[in-house]
């Protein structure tokens, strides 16, 4: 019986699914780096989310794993070069949470455009300082949404029907994907300059870790705001 780790959580109905299909479940979520040195050696698939990281020395010791399942869309935790090497499949769930992500950009929107989370301390602190709590309407803001993958689309349709403002940057796709009459594709540095609201949409790379450095984030408007539903990587924090 082919043995899986799942080293993250994750819903008993993926449990289920797993037993209903003959696994033999090992499920061990948030384990030392020591447990996963002992649990690695002689199973044949692996489930992480995003806090596992599968480095080449736990790799080297996996001798029977044949596929690595990431249950979400990025795989920066994953050595997969070193999985590679070894014939290791390493799959993801690229629409598992795209819905979910989208959506979340938009509450992370609002509740910054309402002073939603200052509203709450205050109240948590016994306070009401209503004149200090006095937002801005989302609509006719200028969105700048940096990628334009599943999420980034998504987002695109929420953030219209907010009616919106689109600014786009994304290397991998053309203004004729878009009607120019919702969504306007822009240079990086463009986009910076003239958002009121800044969402990051795209994966972890040497070639967008830091995209958002002190240089970048000098260009934006001193009002504007930064959502970041991707990889903490890229913005550089400090």
């Amino acid at each position: 019986m082919a043995k899986v780790l799942v080293s993250d959580p994750i819903a008993d109905k993926g449990i289920a699914l797993l037993e209903e299909a003959g696994f033999d479940i090992v499920y061990n979520p948030n384990p030392s780096d020591d447990d996963l040195q002992a649990l690695t050696s002689d199973i044949h698939a692996w489930v992480v989310r995003s806090g596992t990281k599968i480095t080449a020395e736990l790799l080297k010791d996996a001798r029977n794993l044949q596929v690595i399942g990431r249950a979400g869309v990025g795989v920066d935790n994953i050595d997969i070069q070193e999985a590679t090497k070894r014939g290791i499949v390493v799959m993801n769930n690229p629409d598992g949470n795209t819905i979910s992500a989208a959506e979340h950009t938009m509450a992370m929107m609002m509740g910054l455009s309402r002073n939603i989370q200052l509203g709450h301390m205050d109240i948590i602190n016994g306070e009401w300082n209503r004149s200090n709590l006095v937002g801005n309407e989302l609509k006719g803001k200028t969105l700048g949404i940096v990628g334009h993958g599943r999420i980034g689309r998504e987002v695109i349709k929420r953030a219209l029907g907010m009616e919106m403002k689109i600014l786009g940057y994304d290397p991998f796709v053309n203004q004729d994907m878009f009607d120019p009459d919702t969504v306007t594709l822009v240079d990086i540095d463009k986009l910076t300059k003239d958002s009121d609201y800044i969402t990051l949409h795209l994966p972890l790379l040497d070639t967008t870790e830091n995209l958002f450095d002190a240089e970048r984030i000098s260009l934006m408007k001193s009002t504007a705001r930064i959502i970041n539903v991707s990889r903490g990587g890229i913005i550089d924090e400090s």
